[in-house]
């Protein structure tokens, strides 16, 4: 059977020049900036990497847990006394959205596609408490449909910048092309054979404007059928994270744990999506599939530690 296919990178924070943010910029207004320049008339763009690594201390508010815990159905020890995965991504994520918003990152934001998202949940994060919150680029790389950069997130306890939770994040940008490299040939892969079904996802209508709700991610082509024409897509699809919450749900730990999931086509709202769970070792292996087109949606793992 199918798993994911996680890229294999160490984060390089390393001598890179640190910018400090007072707080996490609101994901509307790194939206609203990248509207602005879709507007006014298009500059060329260097295609290379800022060299920059944004920092900023955070909170990660029980408001926010008990909202994603409400809509996800999670439950357990995460969620009540530690934040859950995917609330740590909502929290880092304002900042990286915002450095990727600026005009000197290489990759635009509107159009990027995101291909794979791999979590070290390495202790508990806390709740209603400080953390410090680093997010950076690195690895530009050809890609048979464009070009692919790594955002990195890091979750730090602020007192003694012990590391918490990291998170790897791989987008593509197909209107960008690599200056003086091969595009590299599509990599062949197994066909897809639906496995035993355990479970069965029940996706509304709604469902993306209530993830963007809870995680402030109000991106168009989430939020209805009309907004996400306008933006050139057949219909509004479910949010990628969404479904990263969904497959974590009920199966976070306390840390020490990874996961990581692998998308490949998008879910349509609203849509069923058939569920396959397995044990394989130390590893619960997960797949998400619209079952009757017989088409993979994602490939995730969950392994503790």
């Amino acid at each position: 059977m199918l798993e994911p296919n996680i890229v294999d990178s160490n984060p390089k924070p390393e001598d890179l020049r640190v910018i400090h943010i007072g707080e996490v910029p609101s994901l509307s207004s790194s939206y609203a900036k990248v509207a602005a320049g879709v507007i006014r008339p298009k500059k060329s763009r260097t295609v290379s990497l800022p060299g920059t690594r944004w920092e900023t201390t955070a909170v990660i508010p029980r408001q926010l847990v008990d909202e994603y815990n409400t809509l996800l159905g999670a439950s357990g020890v995460v969620g009540h006394n530690s934040a859950p995965s995917l609330t740590a991504h909502i929290t880092a994520f304002g900042l990286s959205t915002a450095m990727m918003a600026e005009s000197r990152f290489p990759i635009p934001l509107l159009g990027m596609v995101h291909l794979q998202h791999k979590v070290w949940h390495m202790s508990d994060v806390p709740i209603d408490q400080p953390v410090k919150i680093a997010t950076w680029g690195q690895n530009l790389a050809p890609h048979h449909a464009g070009t692919t950069v790594e955002i990195w997130a890091q979750i730090f306890d602020p007192s003694t910048d012990k590391l918490l939770w990291q998170s790897m994040a791989l987008y593509l940008s197909k209107s960008v092309t690599l200056p003086g490299t091969d595009k590299p040939p599509r990599p062949e892969r197994q066909a897809f054979q639906p496995p035993p079904l355990t479970g069965e996802w029940q996706l509304p209508k709604d469902i993306g404007r209530r993830y963007g709700a809870v995680s402030g991610d109000r991106n168009p082509i989430h939020l209805s059928n009309l907004t996400a024409k306008a933006l050139g897509m057949p219909g509004a699809i479910a949010h990628g994270m969404y479904a990263a919450g969904k497959m974590l749900a009920g199966r976070e730990t306390t840390a020490r744990y990874t996961w990581a999931i692998e998308f490949a086509s998008p879910m349509r709202l609203p849509s069923k999506v058939a569920i396959n769970y397995r044990q394989e070792g130390d590893k619960q292996l997960v797949t998400g599939w619209n079952a009757r087109q017989e088409k993979l949606h994602f490939l995730a793992e969950i392994r503790l530690h």
